[in-house]
């Protein structure tokens, strides 16, 4: 049975280049309902200190009043609490919590553009999208390294990217498919509400709000027109030798085949990002720039599953061993996901205990 969703899908297939400016009534007290069951129980509580458990005592009732709101534009989203959390450098990073029903409708919103956003997004963006995730990226980055000539991999960093994110250019990228004014705003609300932090409300000039169920799809159409379209239709073309990009959310590597490709894509990438409000840290994106080739008859008797390892020293005929750990670990970062509670590293480790091969010989490694 073909739902209002499914048609949105064929629609947005059909033509890349249609606007949707009539979609904000498919979010429909069914599909709240069904967003308020997707959300985690034990998830923290926002700002008004609303848990699943009390919602969930009269959660029809509290969808019927939620939808009511949405439909008469009564509907306002509260400020985000501000928490943070230990990252693995000793740093911390910022969270923002929104208030349940805040995440009811963003959820609602997200199913509904991933339905025109997943015909748009291309094959090399793995992060926060359905069917997709850390295992399809790390298979990808080992097809790549070892079925595809490749000498040369740059990896992005880039800075505070979700706090980095410039709105209104956001909101003009998401025009380009979405004209409906109620969803455009509801959009303009969530990344502009402001945060409280120890009793302070709080409010910036960007960023889209890390933590909200909306932001990692936002941070995914940033990164959809300012790198992935991009490098696909505009670099590629201009390219002496075979290329690739596997990007899981925010963390990102390019991978050469010619040296030279790959100089000129570093020199022109941080211009790129800087004309949408981001920042490639230049001390990591500059150490990436790696010179890796492999024995081609080694590679496909034992490397059939895994990345080589790169490094930044030495020369010479070279064992590494683990060869996938170094790669897919810088590659894909540490990231939040449903992966039955494992961390992204928790998950490479235990392909490779699995099913990667113990080294790979190397004709070459260093810079």
């Amino acid at each position: 049975m073909c739902t209002d969703i499914d048609r949105i899908s064929e629609l947005a297939k059909e033509n890349p280049q249609r606007q949707f400016f009539s979609i904000a009534h498919l979010i429909t007290t069914g599909e709240l309902y069904v967003a308020f069951q997707c959300l985690r129980r034990e998830a923290s509580a926002g700002i008004d200190g609303v848990t699943y458990e009390e919602y969930e005592k009269n959660a029809e009732g509290n969808i019927l009043k939620l939808h009511q709101r949405l439909k008469d534009g009564k509907y306002q989203c509260q400020p985000l609490r501000r928490v943070y959390i230990p990252k693995e450098n000793g740093k911390q990073r910022p969270i923002s919590i929104p208030a349940l029903e805040d995440k009811i409708v963003q959820k609602a919103v997200v199913e509904l553009l991933n339905a025109i956003y997943e015909q748009d997004f291309l094959d090399c963006s793995y992060g926060f999208r359905p069917k997709r995730g850390q295992h399809q990226a790390l298979d990808e980055v080992g097809r790549v390294l070892c079925t595809q000539p490749t000498g040369w991999i740059l990896e992005l960093d880039i800075t505070t990217y979700f706090d980095s994110i410039v709105r209104e250019q956001l909101i003009e990228m998401i025009k380009k498919r979405v004209s409906d004014g109620s969803v455009l705003r509801l959009i303009w609300k969530w990344i502009k509400v402001g945060v409280i932090e120890e009793g302070r409300f709080l409010t910036s000039e960007t960023g889209t709000g890390q933590g909200q169920p909306i932001s990692p799809l936002l941070a995914n159409i940033y990164l959809h027109y300012i790198l992935d379209e991009w490098f696909e239709k505009v670099v590629k073309p201009r390219l002496q030798g075979k290329a690739h990009e596997i990007r899981f959310a925010d963390d990102a590597i390019l991978c050469f085949q010619r040296k030279e490709d790959a100089q000129k894509v570093l020199k022109v990438l941080p211009k790129r990002f800087a004309k949408y409000g981001l920042t490639l840290h230049p001390e990591k994106i500059a150490a990436k720039l790696v010179d890796v080739l492999v024995d081609e008859r080694s590679a496909r008797e034992t490397c059939p599953v895994g990345p080589v390892a790169i490094s930044g020293g030495g020369a010479g005929d070279q064992t590494v061993e683990s060869p996938d750990v170094k790669v897919l670990v810088d590659a894909v970062k540490t990231v939040s996901a449903p992966t039955g509670g494992r961390t992204n590293r928790q998950v490479v480790a235990r392909a490779n205990r699995s099913k990667a091969p113990k080294s790979v010989p190397l004709t070459r490694i260093g810079v």
